[in-house]
């Protein structure tokens, strides 16, 4: 059965778009199986991923940030131009990992958080101006979700506005090197290489600046933490605190936008449920969640097994690769009524795992609920008759680990939007 079953998944084609009906299928029969298309042990169910995250021991972060597929050797002698891609935290566990992940979990604490809201705020609202002034249909990610989430995670990290839009850009094409991303030609590799290394350079100009003059910024605290005292930095060092912020300043861009447009793409293809919304401000802690349960953007964690170990009754043996599936977790009929539907009239479900579990929890969690919150609440407010361009359809990232929408239109009548 379980060969069987995992010849069956087809996570490159016939279960790219729609892998659920599949993962209800998983949790049923087999919870935890082989993908023989993707080399990898798949796990589907919300206890066993929860198992999974909490057991660094046995269960290492060592592969995280390994691509599904292998890279265009054209890509290699780019990267090998950056950066030295020396281990960073979130490829650490134990308490390697936590001392190294701790100065940028400080950075996205209450405190700062609730610093970061007016200025979130203000530019939220100033795209939504930007999507009212004289036009009636916009790509949303291009419009809103993307330029939100670069330029939040830039204040927050400490970058210059100047730089926002070209960290964006590279940022959101050099994490298709990382995401399972489906490329359709090894020129986009080289140009996702080749954003990656402009990025890496870009920050290792900010840390040799922000160690010269630190500032009451994240970059100046994580360089600080990272190596003490006033010297240069060793190559290193340098290399891991550039990677290190490279890592961040992704997640913080493409994670946010995607579950953004994603909910925002749920919303609308249910008019209802927005509308509601809408009516209903009171609801937006409730949509957050649901929206999180529903849409997470992260759609796999890769682990490697240390040991031979049994997980849900099948054995893997040591040096298995594993990938936990949130987006099915999320799903699961044990651990949710009626999982596959969308509803924010739900209970708050702040037991799923979009933003993961255990020591590697998503940091960002924070931030990424506040950028969600803050949006709904002007766009239910300023666009109340926002909908789906119709003979239109969302396309979403060719990515088997990160899922969102790269273009969402949509559309809303004339007038509307006014402050």
């Amino acid at each position: 059965m379980s060969e069987s079953l995992g010849d069956q998944y087809d996570p490159l084609d016939g279960h790219f778009d729609d892998p659920f009906p599949f993962y209800a299928r998983a949790h049923r029969e087999m919870p935890v199986f082989f993908s023989a298309k993707l080399g990898i042990w798949m796990v589907t169910r919300l206890a066993d991923v929860k198992k999974v995250l909490r057991d660094a021991k046995t269960f290492s972060s060592a592969n995280a940030l390994r691509p599904l597929k292998p890279l265009s050797m054209d890509v290699l002698p780019i990267l090998f131009g950056g950066y030295p891609l020396v281990p960073v935290f979130l490829v650490m566990d134990g308490e390697e990992h936590m001392r190294r992940r701790q100065p940028f979990a400080a950075g996205f604490g209450p405190d700062r958080l609730e610093a970061l809201e007016p200025y979130l705020t203000e530019y939220a609202t100033a795209l939504a101006d930007d999507l009212a002034a004289g036009k009636t249909t916009a790509d949303f990610m291009a419009a809103y979700a993307n330029p939100l989430a670069i330029s939040v995670i830039c204040r927050t990290m400490g970058y210059a506005p100047a730089d926002y839009q070209a960290l964006g850009e590279d940022t959101r094409k050099a994490a298709t090197l990382a995401m399972g991303y489906l490329f359709d030609s090894d020129d986009e590799q080289v140009e996702a290489a080749e954003s990656w290394v402009r990025a890496q350079r870009l920050i290792g100009r900010y840390v040799t600046e922000r160690r010269a003059l630190p500032g009451d910024d994240l970059i100046s605290q994580v360089i600080s933490a990272y190596a003490p005292g006033a010297g240069s930095l060793s190559e290193d060092a340098e290399a891991e605190v550039v990677g290190s912020i490279l890592g961040v300043t992704i997640a913080g861009n493409i994670t946010p936008a995607a579950l953004l447009g994603a909910g925002l793409l749920q919303l609308l293809t249910h008019p209802a449920q927005w509308q509601l919304l809408c009516e209903r401000p009171g609801l937006i802690p409730n949509a957050i969640e649901e929206i999180a349960r529903f849409c997470a953007p992260t759609h796999i964690f890769l682990r490697q097994t240390t040991k031979d170990t049994v997980l849900a009754g099948q054995e893997l043996p040591a040096e298995a690769e594993v990938a936990v599936c949130p987006a099915a977790a999320n799903r699961d009929e044990a651990a949710y009524v009626r999982p596959a539907e969308f509803d924010i009239t739900r209970e708050p479900t702040a037991g799923h795992m979009t933003f993961g579990f255990g020591p590697h929890f998503c940091i960002g969690a924070g931030l990424a609920r506040l950028e969600l919150e803050v949006c709904l609440r002007i766009l239910t407010q300023r666009f109340p008759q926002l909908h789906l361009v119709p003979g239109q359809t969302a396309t979403w990232s060719p990515s088997l680990v990160q899922k969102g929408p790269s273009v969402l239109p949509v559309t809303w009548e004339a007038g509307a939007g006014a402050a």
